[in-house]
């Protein structure tokens, strides 16, 4: 008997800022802040310190921090250039603060979930060590050094050097996160799995609330709709429901909402024959250019540029 085994039809799409290795200098100071996007840290070697909200963290070699999407952090070079014990200065390869930084976003809302658990994570260097993280850093600095030797890099005013990726070297990047995003997932389910069962009254009111809402933004992924009248339907005010939508899935309800028509989209546009204007009607948009705007805000590309071209 002839058996196929299928895999379930997946798009999403993952956004990668300013990932990058650095070096810092004693005194080095990036000031407090915040962002939409989810970091990634991985300490090389020297020493980082990490404040995030009222909490420090100090990260040595080997050591990983995840950091949940607009937790306000900051972050500074640990080393002091004269060791305390003798007063000598110390060589300046050692006083370094060097580490590998990603920043990215991905809009699969179950990896946005489990993402969201908690602020921030950190995975000391022996934990790290018996996954695949480091091996992932070691690729991906090798792609680094394939670009630098090739002439592609651009140095700026800033002394920053740009690299120019090819586009298979792109998608190696690409799945080195992606894997990197992985195993940090994974170390969070496990986490998860440890955890008692005995969850607070409190926080079950208000995953509920957060599941009721999730109900009612579902009806919005075809319609314009409104986060405000929507939370009237559920005797809320549009703040408690942002407030509470977030604290349970990471996210606003109106980034859902234009997350989930996104990837709608991209599925009708890779899977169905139907023309944009029809996809655009599909999902509520008002009008063709405006849910053109939309989507090439959410992928860089136009709804045709997106489109799979037929095979000639």
């Amino acid at each position: 008997m002839d058996t196929d085994v299928i895999f379930p039809n997946m798009t999403s799409t993952l956004q990668i800022t300013g990932c990058h290795f650095g070096r810092k200098s004693p005194g080095w100071v990036y000031p407090k802040h915040h962002h939409h996007l989810y970091e990634v840290l991985y300490c090389q070697s020297g020493e980082g310190r990490m404040q995030i909200g009222t909490d420090e963290i100090l990260l040595g070699s080997g050591d990983w921090l995840f950091i949940r999407a607009g937790a306000r952090h900051q972050m500074e070079n640990a080393c002091a250039c004269t060791n305390e014990s003798t007063g000598e200065i110390e060589p300046m390869d050692h006083s370094c603060f060097s580490f590998f930084n990603i920043h990215f976003d991905i809009d699969d809302s179950g990896m946005r979930k489990t993402l969201s658990q908690r602020e921030y994570r950190l995975i000391p260097h022996n934990q790290a060590a018996s996954t695949e993280l480091p091996a992932y850093v070691t690729r991906i600095e090798l792609e680094m050094q394939h670009s630098l030797s090739s002439n592609s890099a651009v140095i700026q005013k800033d002394s920053a050097i740009r690299l120019t990726l090819t586009s298979v070297q792109k998608m190696a990047l690409q799945a080195y996160i992606l894997l990197i995003i992985q195993e940090i997932i994974l170390l969070q389910s496990e986490e998860a799995e440890h955890i008692p069962d005995v969850i607070p009254e409190a926080t079950m009111h208000k995953a509920d609330t957060a599941h009721r809402i999730e109900e009612q933004l579902q009806t919005m992924i075809s319609s314009e709709g409104s986060i405000t009248q929507m939370a009237e339907k559920l005797n809320l005010s549009r703040s408690q429901c942002t407030k509470i939508f977030k604290e349970i899935y990471g996210i606003s309800p109106r980034q859902y909402v234009t997350e989930k028509k996104l990837k709608h989209a991209k599925q009708l546009l890779v899977s169905t024959n139907k023309t944009i204007e029809d996809i655009a009607d599909e999902l509520g948009y008002h009008s063709v250019s405006h849910f053109s705007r939309q989507f090439r805000r959410g992928t860089g590309l136009s709804p045709n540029q997106f489109r799979p071209r037929p095979m000639t």
